[in-house]
């Protein structure tokens, strides 16, 4: 699993490029929280070069996406690939997780939950 960063204001935009399995969750898990813990609260992961993910992804994502709500933040993920958008699917996941067509979207969308706040 690569994974790179980049800054849209107060919104940390993960790229992500790989299997998302048991064998990558960690590296996923381990970059996101040093992220938290470096206060960030407001992240986009951009999964356009995510092929596959494995129930351990998604247990990395729905922990991220709960413990962030809590303290005020969130995770949007944009650019499913329509067998990562499956999966979302069947497992029931697709209306807890806030998904989105493209990273700018999913971006903007924090400046419009703060505005309503």
């Amino acid at each position: 699993m690569d994974i790179t960063e980049s800054a849209l204001g107060s919104v940390s935009q993960i790229n992500l490029e790989g299997r998302f399995d048991a064998n990558t969750c960690g590296t996923v898990e381990q970059f996101i929280r040093e992220k938290i813990g470096a206060g960030g609260r407001h992240f986009v992961l951009n999964m356009e070069k995510v092929p596959f993910i494995a129930s351990a992804g998604l247990r990395v994502i729905l922990v991220f996406a709960k413990e962030l709500q809590k303290d005020e933040g969130d995770l949007h993920l944009a650019n499913l690939q329509p067998n990562v958008t499956r999966v979302f699917e069947i497992s029931g996941l697709k209306n807890a997780i806030r998904i989105f067509d493209d990273v700018d979207r999913a971006s903007r969308e924090f400046g419009q939950m703060a505005e309503n706040q």
